[in-house]
């Protein structure tokens, strides 16, 4: 790809106070989307109730996610996709992998969660947490495995000093 978006947005996220993404669920509200705002979210509760017509509640394939950002990368070639990709689906390596693949996509960023599986939406009860050294090893897997990416780590924590802790 010649044009490197997490750079892209990188330097977009020097000039500006705030990028605003708007969540989309198919590629026709991204194209709808598109026409207000430059930055679009990939958002997993989203992509599940549209796509298997589910709650996000861990069963996202990455093949799909990945297929759905390359289809949103065809109609929008100048914009920011953030990916959410939960816990980077499941395991380490996954996450790495998918990263890179995201990455070749045109995707700017992603966001990766502390969660462990099974994992639910973050809007559902019932969430449990990765340990935290199990998190930060993947996140640094992850990080070391993008080029220019923008990655942002997300907690699921909600007891406020557990996730001051985590972050």
């Amino acid at each position: 790809m010649d044009v490197c978006f997490g750079r892209s947005l990188r330097e977009e996220m020097k000039e500006r106070d705030m990028i605003p993404f708007i969540g989309v669920y198919d590629v026709f509200s991204a194209s709808i989307a598109a026409k207000c705002f430059d930055g679009i979210f990939i958002s997993g509760f989203s992509f599940a109730a549209s796509y298997y017509g589910l709650p996000d509640i861990g069963f996202i394939a990455w093949p799909d996610v990945v297929a759905f950002v390359q289809r949103v990368r065809t109609v929008l070639p100048r914009h920011h996709l953030l990916v959410d990709i939960d816990d980077g689906y499941c395991d380490t390596e996954v996450a790495c992998h998918v990263v890179s693949l995201l990455e070749a996509a045109g995707a700017s960023g992603v966001v990766l969660e502390d969660q462990r599986r099974p994992r639910r939406c973050g809007h559902f009860d019932g969430k449990q947490l990765l340990d935290l050294s199990d998190f930060l090893g993947k996140l640094r897997r992850v990080l070391a495995t993008r080029q220019e990416m923008i990655v942002i780590a997300r907690t699921d924590a909600t007891d406020f000093d557990e996730a001051t802790r985590r972050v």
